[in-house]
């Protein structure tokens, strides 16, 4: 998936699965808290379909908030996801 089907993918989820009522709010730089009022239970909602219905695999142990405070940094966190790891490469 590119970076901008990543982005329409979280839109979609958080309109029609989550639906969230806070949709006019959504854009690259909205805070998934403060912005579009999504709660920690929303958040694993959110991370639970991207798992089960695009097929990312989140480990636990990359669960970080500076991942999930933006809709962009969620989109680069897992465009990041989907590039093949190598010994030297890391994720800043």
């Amino acid at each position: 998936m590119t970076r901008e089907e990543i982005l329409q993918a979280l839109q979609d989820i958080m309109q029609h699965q989550i639906e969230l009522p806070s949709m006019a709010a959504f854009h690259e730089g909205a805070r998934l808290n403060e912005d579009l009022y999504m709660d920690s239970i929303m958040i694993l909602q959110l991370i639970l379909h991207l798992e089960v219905d695009l097929g990312f695999d989140i480990p636990d142990e990359m669960l970080v908030p500076k991942d999930f405070r933006t809709v962009g940094s969620l989109a680069d966190f897992l465009n990041h996801l989907q590039k093949p790891v190598t010994a030297e490469a890391s994720y800043d």
